[in-house]
């Protein structure tokens, strides 16, 4: 996980999300992007869910995380106004033990269809409410269930979701992901898999991760 300081926190909590396309003198005053400063190339990197005629925009992220869920709103806000060919997709990553058993939840709660339902409301618990456990904090299945109940789905069903053979797959393969790109920690962008955006702030990074979507798009190669 990021480090992140009151006063960054404070900063990217007041700008709202930056749109991805811009008047002509906004887009010249916008710097031109420096390979292995603002970006990294992923080598042989693919979309983890590539759709024709989108360019992918993955979260690596995870519901305990405190940075994801102070990056979530901004991010969710710049979705928001994102270009109709930019799919933003969130990737939960299970590489610590606090990490697992929200990831399992996140490919649980989309294999029954209330992850938007959902999404807001599992940070919202964790870190303002307290009704689910935390950071570094033994995570118990059953409860995780059961608060996902309230979004119209049994417990007992949803728990056994998490242990199912199609989301140990999904979590295996967004760990396969995150290896190929790169990433050890969270929350971090993937630019349709080919580059790993390294933003020093928040809205730094979503301002690259716009740019490289729209050469992507805009020349049809990486």
């Amino acid at each position: 996980m990021r480090p992140i300081t009151l006063a960054l926190y404070l900063l990217v909590a007041v700008v709202p999300g930056t749109a991805l396309s811009a008047t002509p003198a906004a887009a010249a005053a916008t710097p031109a992007l420096v390979e292995g400063q603002d970006y990294a190339r992923i080598p042989s990197g693919s979309p983890l869910a590539p759709l024709p005629g989108k360019v992918e925009v993955a979260e690596l992220f995870n519901y305990a995380c405190p940075a994801c869920n102070g990056f979530s709103p901004l991010l969710r806000a710049w979705q928001a106004k994102a270009p109709a060919y930019v799919h933003v997709i969130y990737v939960p990553m299970d590489f610590r033990a606090d990490f697992v058993q929200y990831a399992h939840a996140y490919y649980a709660a989309e294999s029954f269809g209330i992850v938007e339902k959902s999404h807001d409301a599992v940070f919202a618990a964790i870190h303002q409410t307290h009704k689910l456990p935390g950071e570094g904090a033994k995570q118990d299945a059953a409860a995780i269930a059961r608060f996902y109940a309230q979004f119209g789905v049994n417990a007992a069903d949803f728990q056994k979701a998490m242990d199912s053979f199609s989301v140990n797959m999904k979590t295996g393969a967004a760990s396969q992901f995150a290896a190929r790109s790169q990433v050890s920690s969270t929350p971090s962008l993937v630019v349709d898999g080919k580059y790993l955006v390294q933003g020093q702030t928040w809205q730094e990074s979503l301002r690259i991760a716009g740019q490289l979507a729209a050469r992507i798009h805009d020349t049809g190669k990486p």
